[in-house]
């Protein structure tokens, strides 16, 4: 649970890296948050949806651990423009992040940064 609150801790954090655990389990935190606030939308029939304030709020958040994480994967954060590429874009985005950290050539000699126990 440490690795979700570390990315709130740090929502507007765009230099650094992130490592694979914590983007990976942030992002899985949230997925099983939106789906509690849509099962509950259904259950309860709510007029408002609480999914999507959830991910509006979380948008920053989710962003910064994107582009810190490919840092991590000695990438640039310009990748993220893969996600316009119809169809297939967010599937090459997902597989990107889901690469090991590259140690070598570090073009963005950023420390690394470690989750908090």
């Amino acid at each position: 649970m440490n690795w979700y609150f570390d990315g709130w801790k740090r929502y507007a954090q765009f230099s650094g890296t992130a490592s694979r655990e914590a983007f990976w389990m942030f992002f899985l935190v949230n997925v099983l948050i939106s789906m509690l606030f849509v099962v509950l939308e259904v259950f309860f029939q709510a007029t408002w949806k609480m999914d999507a304030l959830y991910s509006l709020l979380v948008f920053l958040p989710m962003l910064s651990l994107t582009v810190r994480r490919l840092h991590d994967t000695n990438r640039s954060a310009w990748w993220l423009w893969v996600v316009l590429v119809p169809a297939i874009g967010m599937v090459i985005l997902l597989i990107i992040l889901a690469l090991p950290s590259d140690s070598g050539d570090q073009t963005f000699d950023y420390p690394q940064v470690e989750g908090t126990s």
